[in-house]
């Protein structure tokens, strides 16, 4: 089921089935977090007990940046894969939205 053109709240899907029933999805390695467009935008998925929690770009990239405990190799190039765009424009993008979503709360 996808949102509503200006819904500015993070996402949670409470099924693997409803997280990925409108389009394709990426697992990173086989780590908690996952790849979706929403809205047209990247987006980054933590897994938690079936549930798939939206979570910042920044939590994101710190966490694949700095994690020891779970398998985040190669996450760039799974990134730019999956969204087909360069990690530069990513961050870009999901920076950007991140703002907009902080401004309206």
């Amino acid at each position: 089921m996808s949102r509503k053109k200006h819904d500015t709240n993070w996402i949670t899907y409470y099924s693997y089935q409803t997280f990925s029933s409108d389009m394709p999805v990426h697992q990173i390695n086989d780590s908690k977090w996952w790849l979706k467009f929403e809205n047209k935008l990247p987006a980054f998925f933590i897994n938690a007990e079936k549930v798939f929690r939206q979570m910042t770009p920044e939590c994101f990239l710190i966490t694949a940046e700095k994690s020891t405990t779970m398998n985040m190799s190669n996450w760039q190039k799974q990134c730019e894969d999956y969204f087909g765009l360069t990690m530069e424009k990513i961050k870009c993008l999901t920076i950007k939205e991140d703002i907009k979503k902080q401004q309206t709360t």
